[in-house]
């Protein structure tokens, strides 16, 4: 958690209309895709004080040469959205086969049978394995025999049309002939998850971590403010009373130590989570970085400010 400056980081919108532009957050190389949603009462992972309020459900075109890849399929109501911004992104000659996504489950695959349909997608670098909710489209004997298997990834690759490639810790995923993603089993988790970290664009994408920043008009999609510190640790403690509430209960010495080695050892300057704003720029990075370590430490120590000791003793 050294944060560097990179020059070539850039964040530029190119509008179909508020709900629906691009964002290039690298030059010529990464860009931020989906839709938008006001928030109610029916989407659960934000307190009752931000309804009203927007947040992006993303996908991420990375680029390299004519090699594209995209992580996250986003979300199936956003099909036509999504649609539209990938055919004003990719040029003639451009290869666009494959998607990579950070979890099983719908918010990020379950867009994958359009993008087959629409762009022809073979394969799709994925976690090999699903959790205990699985939601095959195929009621087939053979669909529930072997879901809770480790093919079961495979098998639902295979109802949405596409070959599933393993994305294992130790392994990586390609872009024109270049190792970019790095996966990672991060233990800061509900369900199987992966972080995809990609070391030429100093980018984390991050699945259901760092989600908290929505907005208060749709087409804001990214953040780089830089907090108080004990601001930031409040809100880093009300996302994981929302998302992560077992934390509370837990012994997290060890994950602490996972996930302070493994941000020690990469250059971090996106933060590009599966939903709400992505935060951009070397100090806004930082600064949540190790506001997360804070607020678990302080949970495994038990030493909570009374408003988030009440929320993760719901």
């Amino acid at each position: 958690m050294n944060p560097q400056p990179n020059a070539s980081i850039l964040v530029y919108t190119k509008g179909f209309g508020m709900r629906d532009q691009t964002t290039e957050l690298v030059r010529g190389e990464l860009f931020l895709l989906g839709g938008v949603e006001q928030i109610d009462e029916r989407i659960s992972w934000y307190p009752a004080e931000d309804r009203g309020k927007f947040v992006a459900y993303n996908s991420y075109l990375l680029r390299s040469g004519n090699d594209c890849l995209l992580v996250e399929s986003g979300a199936a109501a956003h099909h036509v959205i999504i649609r539209e911004q990938l055919r004003s992104q990719l040029r003639d000659g451009d290869i666009f086969k494959r998607i990579a996504v950070t979890r099983n489950e719908p918010e990020c695959v379950c867009n994958i049978p359009n993008l087959v349909k629409d762009f022809g997608i073979e394969a799709v670098h994925s976690a090999p394995q699903m959790s205990a909710l699985q939601f095959f489209p195929s009621d087939s004997a053979e669909s529930r025999s072997e879901s809770f298997d480790k093919r079961s990834t495979e098998l639902l690759m295979l109802e949405f049309g596409v070959q599933c490639i393993a994305a294992d810790e130790g392994e990586s995923i390609s872009i024109n002939g270049q190792v970019r993603l790095e996966p990672f089993k991060t233990p800061l988790r509900v369900l199987p998850s992966l972080w995809l970290h990609d070391s030429h664009t100093r980018t984390l994408f991050c699945s259901d971590i760092f989600c908290a920043s929505v907005s208060e008009r749709p087409e804001i999609r990214t953040n780089s403010d830089v907090l108080g510190k004990d601001e930031m640790i409040a809100l880093m403690l009300r996302e994981l009373a929302i998302k992560f509430e077992w934390l509370s209960r837990g012994r997290l010495s060890g994950i602490i130590e996972t996930l302070e080695d493994y941000f020690a050892k990469r250059d971090i300057e996106i933060l590009a989570p599966t939903r709400g704003q992505v935060i951009v720029g070397a100090k806004a990075v930082d600064l949540r970085l190790r506001a997360l370590i804070e607020a678990m430490k302080m949970l495994n120590a038990r030493d909570l400010p009374l408003d988030a000791s009440s929320a993760l003793s719901r």
